[in-house]
């Protein structure tokens, strides 16, 4: 995870990029004398901006992500793999903040790249209680209206929310040239859908529930569920967005390794 990151903007501070025609305004000091020895017309130098990463972690609080049948909740697994996301970008001088979403509001770190700083995330983190319904797609909208620089943004969350509300904050964050991953939370159990003969399906977020047959219900739900997954891998692609779907069951130190490994790869 160690190097720099390249600035998509152009600036005057690292490498050299191309030259440009003079413009009123710009600073004499940037002007290639030896080029206007040579041309006979004043050019400015342009270099490729190093810039340190400006990173904003946005973590689901809803109350969907209070379940978990494992020993994490989909909740502490979030909290758990944003932490070790925060620790490393920290440690290698990158500005980190911190969006943790409700229903209506958002708790909010502003971003630092101070090492003591992932004190303030983690206490960020573990002070939030998973409640009400989701406000993903508002936060994402937030996050994209309020970032006056391009970055990073990691969203962590179950999704459960307007598929096109979080495909049109994705389009957002993306068009105004942020990098985007998504980190998709969902518990074994909702993946597999283990259960057997009659149960009570408890909505946490509406207060809502139904019985029902598991073995009547269980093959239309994963086909559901199978078109919700493939939707949102295919809108993801199309926007340009890392999507990643971790289960709380897989270990968050494998499933961790083995994202930095593939996105390793894909940036080569």
């Amino acid at each position: 995870m160690s190097g720099v990151h390249r600035s998509r903007s152009r600036g005057f501070s690292v490498d050299f990029e191309e030259h440009r025609a003079y413009s009123p305004g710009d600073e004499l000091r940037h002007i290639d004398w030896k080029a206007y020895g040579k041309f006979d017309r004043y050019l400015v130098k342009q270099y490729e901006d190093e810039t340190n990463l400006y990173a904003h972690l946005v973590v689901d609080a809803s109350a969907s992500m209070d379940f978990g049948d494992g020993p994490l909740s989909k909740y502490a697994y979030a909290a758990t793999l944003s932490s070790a996301m925060a620790h490393l970008l920290l440690g290698q001088s990158d500005s980190v903040g911190l969006v943790v979403s409700h229903e209506f509001e958002d708790m909010q770190v502003p971003p630092k790249s101070i090492r003591k700083h992932l004190l303030t995330l983690l206490a960020g983190l573990q002070a939030a209680t998973p409640s009400g319904g989701t406000g993903i797609a508002r936060s994402m909208l937030a996050v994209a209206e309020r970032l006056k620089r391009r970055g990073l943004v990691v969203i962590v969350s179950d999704l459960l929310d307007d598929p096109e509300a979080v495909e049109k904050a994705l389009k957002l964050l993306c068009l105004k040239g942020n990098d985007v991953i998504v980190f998709h939370i969902l518990d074994s159990v909702e993946l597999e859908f283990p259960f057997e003969g009659l149960a009570r399906m408890d909505d946490v977020e509406t207060d809502r529930n139904i019985t029902v047959e598991c073995e009547v219900v269980k093959r239309p739900y994963l086909g559901l569920l199978e078109e919700f997954l493939e939707q949102t891998r295919e809108r993801c692609a199309d926007l340009g967005v890392d999507y990643h779907l971790v289960s709380t069951a897989e270990p968050l130190d494998r499933g961790l390794i083995r994202f930095l490994a593939w996105r390793s790869r894909s940036r080569v």
